[in-house]
């Protein structure tokens, strides 16, 4: 289950590095055409189609990336929520008598902890990156 979301993570996360990349190149390329006194030299339509190709490509991953990472989210709360919840109600057969349940029950909500983690930091760069363009 965990190797799946972080799979997910990290399709998600360079999907976004990918169309950030792209917004900046462009963004580069298009203040080399712009001259000092502000006179643009360049085809301003290609800049223009292609701003606009990308912004349908972000448009789309967001979409597709508000979707799975809600769905990380929530999957990840209800972990916790699970494995909190049986080693304080079944604390005898989690953790008093099996050493092993317990360490693979700790190393579950560890896990479950750094994915939420991973998801809430994706959203926060997200919106960070977002706001600066």
């Amino acid at each position: 289950m965990f190797s799946s979301l972080f799979v997910c993570l990290s399709v998600s996360n360079f999907a976004t590095t990918l169309l950030y990349d792209q917004f900046v190149k462009l963004s580069e390329e298009f203040s080399k055409c712009v001259g000092d006194r502000g006179e643009f030299r360049g085809n301003f339509d290609d800049f223009r189609r292609r701003h606009r190709l990308i912004s349908r490509s972000v448009q789309k991953a967001d979409r597709f990336l508000m979707f799975t990472n809600g769905a990380n989210v929530c999957a990840h709360i209800v972990s916790i929520i699970f494995v909190l919840y049986s080693l304080i109600f079944f604390r005898d057969d989690t953790v008093v008598f099996h050493p092993e349940s317990a360490v693979l029950n700790i190393a579950w909500l560890s896990m479950s902890v750094v994915s939420l983690l991973l998801s809430a930091g994706q959203a926060i760069y997200l919106n960070h990156t977002e706001s600066i363009l």
